[in-house]
């Protein structure tokens, strides 16, 4: 026979089997599953671009870029994701609507026996008022008015959240924008003078074959042809890490693109490029002005602001007691029951006694992050201003450096031109004239890079300004589309028009007026 502790001892033996049979064993993924998910991925980065079949121009670009940028598909994700929870936290403010139906059923009766309280005879037998089996459903409404209006200021604030995440588009399309201008403008400097790269390097090495050859014949003393060798060896590697720049420049216009790394495409540069200076004609008061109405940085601190705000609502709300009402309709098969149908309704009061305890508390962080809030955007603000003053600033000392540039290079192309035409067939002349050419090609290159300094400059003066380089309404969205529309705003503000704000605001608070 079979004692306690032993019985005790199997059934524990018996659940540790049991248990160690349902574990679930954590699987690494295999060879092939991380295959097939990178083979997706691919697929999904860069499969299903439109294809580059013509040099790129910069508004294509950058309508490639608000299309297919990782960063900017994020916050446009970021942006639906908070909008279906505004519209989910909406039916918050529903009643709840509760429908069950089952069986119930045991196996024996749920019977009772009565006594009396007086004298504790027993009054009847035992008996039963319930089947042992029955169908039971119900059909309830209830409706809380604490919860209802802590819902309310709980969509306003999601209602809130879903405009911070449009400004945080915004401004992440904003930089989108600075930072392709700049990269577009880097990759054009080198593309233009890629052949002429390729073309000095091939002379430099024919230079550098000639004069081993004349080393080995000793036709030269040894110490000036290895002189010579060395001064020839330092242009090839300027010149090398030039090529080396452009692709550089290429693979981080490509990135910013969406395209494959090891794609190939080249520019399409606007007419008179590198001659036309783009212009900023805006006071600094306005562009001050327009800095604090559209940087999307203001607007999000104010939307959180909002949100705090909404957040002392429902501390408020929570103080007061909670009213609910019920209302429902049951059904119930039991047999003995005299009514199987029947209505139900019900009101009811709670006060949650913690939640006033915990008030001042909760009412003393609620200040604080107000507080915090009210800190931050006028930290923001000062930083908004002086991005827009240094933009500005930088705008100005890139022009300068460009014209001083400018000034240099023009020097440097007619030495190399008098160097060019002065140069014989010996040795030291090819020297001379591959040097002055490398020196003029480093020159233009420094030019075009000045040029770029101030597309890169006025790129951050828009940013600083918060302008959004696309217009409200847009057809479709294909690159040719985006791009003529980015085309269109761009242009725009090389004109010196830009949104009239203050205009804006005036003629909607008097068409409020008239309502």
């Amino acid at each position: 026979m079979i004692s306690k502790k032993q019985r005790k001892w199997i059934a524990g033996i018996s659940a540790a089997t049991l248990l160690s049979g349902c574990a679930v064993m954590p699987e690494p993924i295999t060879y092939d599953e991380q295959l097939a998910s990178v083979n997706a991925d691919k697929q999904v980065l860069f499969g299903q671009k439109e294809l580059v079949e013509k040099p790129i121009s910069l508004y294509q670009a950058m309508a490639r870029a608000l299309k297919n940028n990782l960063d900017h598909r994020v916050k446009i994700m970021e942006k639906a994701v908070a909008d279906g929870q505004s519209d989910i936290s909406l039916f918050n403010l529903l009643p709840d609507l509760v429908a069950s139906a089952g069986y119930r059923g045991r196996d024996n009766f749920s019977a009772s026996n009565s006594r009396s309280t007086d004298d504790g005879t027993e009054s009847l037998r035992t008996s039963t008022s319930q089947d042992r089996s029955r169908k039971v459903y119900d059909f309830s409404f209830s409706w809380n008015v604490l919860d209802f209006g802590v819902s309310y200021f709980q969509a306003k604030q999601e209602a809130n959240k879903v405009l911070v995440s449009e400004e945080n588009r915004r401004k992440t399309a904003q930089n989108l924008m600075q930072d392709v201008r700049t990269a577009f403008w880097r990759m054009a400097s080198t593309q233009l003078i890629a052949t002429e790269i390729e073309t000095i390097i091939s002379d430099a090495r024919l230079a550098l074959k000639d004069a081993q050859r004349i080393e080995q014949e000793r036709l030269r003393p040894p110490l000036e042809i290895l002189q010579y060798q060395k001064n020839l060896l330092e242009i090839i590697r300027r010149l090398e890490n030039l090529s080396e720049t452009l692709m550089l420049a290429k693979t981080e216009l490509a990135s910013l693109l969406g395209l494959p790394p090891g794609q190939d495409f080249s520019l399409q540069l606007p007419e008179n490029s590198f001659s036309q200076l783009p212009q900023i004609g805006l006071p600094i008061e306005q562009m001050e002005s327009m800095a604090l109405q559209l940087r999307p940085e203001l607007r999000e601190e104010i939307y959180n602001n909002r949100i705090t705000a909404e957040e002392t609502h429902k501390a408020i709300l929570r103080l007061l007691p909670g009213i609910e009402f019920n209302a429902s309709y049951n059904y119930d098969s039991n047999s003995y029951s005299l009514n199987n149908n029947w209505l139900e309704l019900s009101g009811l009061i709670t006060q949650n006694f913690v939640e006033l305890i915990t008030a001042p508390a909760r009412f003393n962080q609620i200040d604080a992050e107000e507080k915090l809030g009210d800190t931050r955007r006028l930290s923001v603000y000062m930083a908004v201003i002086t991005q827009v003053h240094l933009s500005y600033r930088q705008y100005l000392i890139a022009q300068h450096q460009f014209q001083r540039t400018h000034e240099l290079d023009s020097v440097n192309q007619k030495i190399a031109k008098h160097i060019r035409i002065a140069s014989e067939n010996d040795a030291q002349s090819q020297m001379e004239k591959i040097r002055f050419s490398t020196d003029a090609l480093m020159s233009r290159l420094q030019l075009y890079e000045a040029y770029a300094g101030i597309q890169s400059a006025v790129g951050k003066v828009y940013v600083s300004m918060g302008l959004d380089p696309l217009p409200d309404w847009i057809e479709n969205y294909d690159i040719e589309t985006l791009a003529n529309s980015i085309k269109v705003v761009d242009k725009e503000w090389e004109a010196g028009r830009f949104p009239d704000l203050l205009a804006n605001n005036n003629e909607e608070n008097l068409q409020n007026d008239s309502n």
